[in-house]
């Protein structure tokens, strides 16, 4: 166990900085003890932590473990330190969050609104990005994820159900007809998801038998929004998550298919990194987000499903 957090402190502040002298200044020491303080620090581990020539400096890959775990330790010291000083406490500091692009979009970025206006001392820093992110890695405090969770060393807590429907536009169904079974999407253009799971097989179920059926189509895309535009301008059948299709599904411009046979459906979860559930912003920033989604979500209700 590293014993000198003043070193390791110092060595955070200069591989974040990039800098020896503009992390002494930063310190409030000389660049000497600086210089010092992370020659110990390497010396405790038996490992280099950062490379240095009279004109440059790079982390180590073990510089570059060691800052990613350095930085959560010290955001979570700080966090708590905050909620024991305040004696009414209440959330404050900068919560990191994540979430799918079209999720972000639709739903997040007004449930993130009203937290800020709930807890003035909070800020965001909202990032959509829908490839999984490592928490921890990149210094998140909590994501959004649509998914089967595997398990896992974060923590998470289930939100709701994240529906999914089988639809196509009417006159995409006119011209190519409506199937009648699963099996018969093997002779249609589906539109394919490339980040779902298994991308090209598309999983039903339906008292008690599963029916797996390997799909194709000639348009694949990495963002929802694109595939359910693409399935209302009559260019295939989609399965599609609900929290995106809402809307063109209660218009009538997606219509529902294969009505006795459920997708297989993922969660909506809210994940964690180790010991981050139990920071005040976080804890507050999920509870705000579990009352506003509901444990049916608002926008399942009164689907025509």
């Amino acid at each position: 166990m590293i014993r000198d957090l003043d070193a390791l402190r110092t060595f955070v502040t200069i591989a974040t900085l990039g800098n020896f002298a503009r992390a002494s200044d930063k310190l409030g020491i000389s660049r000497a003890n600086a210089s010092k303080r992370v020659a110990d620090l390497e010396a405790e581990l038996g490992v280099k932590l950062i490379n240095r020539t009279t004109r440059s400096m790079s982390l180590t890959e073990a510089g570059r473990t060691l800052l990613a775990t350095a930085e959560t330790m010290f955001g979570l010291l700080e966090s708590a330190e905050q909620d024991i000083r305040s004696a009414a406490a209440v959330p404050r500091g900068v919560l990191r969050v994540n979430a799918p692009m079209s999720f972000g979009v639709l739903h997040l970025g007004r449930i993130v609104d009203a937290f800020l206006l709930e807890c003035p001392e909070v800020s965001v820093e909202l990032t959509l990005d829908d490839r999984v992110v490592n928490l921890v890695d990149e210094g998140y405090d909590v994501a959004i994820r649509i998914r089967n969770l595997s398990d896992s060393s974060l923590t998470a807590r289930r939100l709701a159900p994240a529906r999914m429907v089988i639809c196509a536009a009417p006159a995409y169904l006119e011209r190519r007809g409506e199937p009648d079974r699963p099996q018969d999407l093997t002779t249609h253009d589906c539109l394919v998801y490339d980040y779902l799971a298994r991308q090209n097989l598309w999983c039903f179920t339906r008292d008690g038998q599963n029916a797996d059926i390997r799909i194709g189509g000639r348009l694949h895309s990495n963002n929802g929004d694109v595939l359910v535009q693409a399935a209302v301008d009559g260019l295939g059948i989609m399965l599609a998550p609900t929290f995106i299709a809402h809307e063109a599904l209660r218009s009538g411009a997606l219509r529902p298919l294969l009505r006795d046979w459920s997708a297989v459906e993922p969660s909506l979860f809210a994940v964690m990194p180790p010991g981050r559930v139990d920071v005040l912003k976080v804890r507050s920033f999920v509870e705000h987000l579990a009352k506003a989604i509901g444990k049916e979500p608002y926008w399942d209700r009164d689907l025509p499903l």
